[in-house]
Order: C-alpha cells, then structure tokens, then sequence
C-alpha cells in the first residue's frame, strides 16, 4: 500500500480539503451501476453523500467522484478508505480539484461553463484518420492454467496446520481447530457488510461476511480450511483505519 500513500499524499498536498473526493483506480470491468451502489454502501458509512458521479466512457471508467454533504465527512472517509481493496483493487483517493456543480449551485457560486466547439474542418480530419487507420488484428491468447491451491499455499509460505501468534492468543484459551470460518475482531465503528466483503473476497473460496451489529465483529465464511488460512495469514493485522487493525482467528464452533 506504499506506494498509494505515497500517489494520495503528493496529491492531497496540492488539493484543498473539499466536499468532493476523487476515486480512481477502480475496477472498471463493473457495471457503472453496481459500481455506483457498491460505492454509496461502503462510503455512506462516513456521512451523508449528495451524489456520486461514474462513467461508462473508456476515458472516465475507473473513476468516480463521491459528494458529501460535509467536508468532515469527505476527510474522514479519505483518511479511512484510503488504499482500501474494492473489487480487488486498491482505492485510490483525493479531493477533487474543483467545486463539484452541484455544491457550487447550491452555495450559489456557479458559474456555466463554455461549451466546446467542434470545427468542421476537425470533425473531417478525424474522419480521414479513422478511415486510414490500420485493421486490429485480434490475438488469441491461451490462458494461464489456474494456480492449485498447493500452488498459492508455496507461493505465500503458509502451512494450513499453523497459526499466526494473534491467532493462538484470541480469546485467551486454547485456540480453536481449523475451518472454514473466520472470527473478526477489531472491527472500526464505521465497518459495513459492503466493506468486509470487499476486502474478505480477495482471497479464493470466499462465501460471506456476517457483521455482529454493535460488538465491532464479524464471521466469514470460506469453502474450506486452508481457504480460510489463507485469507487469515494475508489479512492478519490488516488496517481497516490508521489506528485499527484486524485481529482474525478461526472461529470457534
């Protein structure tokens, strides 16, 4: 997550603290719809939002702008979701670089902006170009065969039979056996369904995530044990905020 610190911390540098943040790095292979309501439950955990603007155009996909109502808002969402995985990507976040239109409108001062006009003399010219540019030629690609789960095990090091030091010490007795469900704990105050799933899914075999309202824990549920482990070792003292980190064992049954 360095070097998204590193992108958002440059740019918060030069962008005044506003109502409108900036998300890029988003995955653009979701329907702009279920992108637009995935957002709205993950950022509305933070305060009221006005709007949120995504769109379909090859150059705008993977990026939206989400309006508060209130800056403090706007500021502590960027500050918690900052780098936070959404459909397996890393959040990118800013405040945007101008007054969003429709807060502008509503502090009254917007100001129409001038409609570009196209030439006719370019609307020909992109014609000429399109109808001399070069065929596409299609290549078809074999695709990689799927890493066994003994594979991905080699690969992070992990062995399904050991288990990290926090997780041996929750709950202070002697830990649970392996399987399939995880137990969350240290959950932020602000953690939603939408969030947990988000960064539960990431790791293969993930079926849900159930938060227990108002305990600040959670349940998710893999296919099988070494699923489970392995989301456990990746996700171990993950930071959902600054100042919180994830405590993860298996659950006990």
């Amino acid at each position: 997550r360095g070097w998204v610190a590193g992108w958002c911390l440059l740019r918060q540098c030069t962008m005044a603290a506003n109502q409108t943040l900036y998300v890029n790095n988003l995955n653009d292979k979701i329907n702009v719809e279920t992108l637009k309501k995935s957002l709205r439950e993950v950022f509305a955990a933070f305060g009221g939002i006005i709007d949120i603007i995504a769109m379909k155009s090859l150059k705008r996909r993977g990026q939206a702008w989400i309006i508060f109502k209130e800056v403090s808002a706007a500021t502590n969402s960027l500050k918690s979701l900052q780098g936070f995985p959404f459909y397996n990507k890393p959040m990118r976040i800013a405040y945007a670089k101008t007054k969003s239109d429709v807060v502008a409108k509503a502090d009254g001062t917007y100001v129409e902006r001038p409609k570009k006009i196209v030439k006719r003399e370019d609307l020909r010219k992109k014609t000429t170009n399109v109808a001399h540019a070069p065929p596409e030629i299609k290549t078809v690609s074999t695709p990689a065969p799927a890493a066994s789960q003994k594979s991905i095990q080699d690969r992070i090091g992990w062995n399904p039979n050991q288990t990290s030091t926090k997780s041996a010490t929750a709950g202070g007795g002697k830990p649970a056996e392996p399987n399939r469900t995880l137990f969350v704990e240290n959950l932020p105050p602000e953690a939603t369904d939408t969030m947990l799933s988000m960064l539960f899914r990431q790791y293969p075999g993930f079926q849900e995530v159930r938060l227990i309202p108002g305990r600040n824990v959670a349940f998710a549920d893999y296919q099988n044990e070494y699923q489970a482990g392995m989301a456990m070792q990746g996700l171990q003292s993950f930071e959902m905020t600054p100042d919180v980190r994830l405590q993860l064992s298996y659950a006990r049954k």
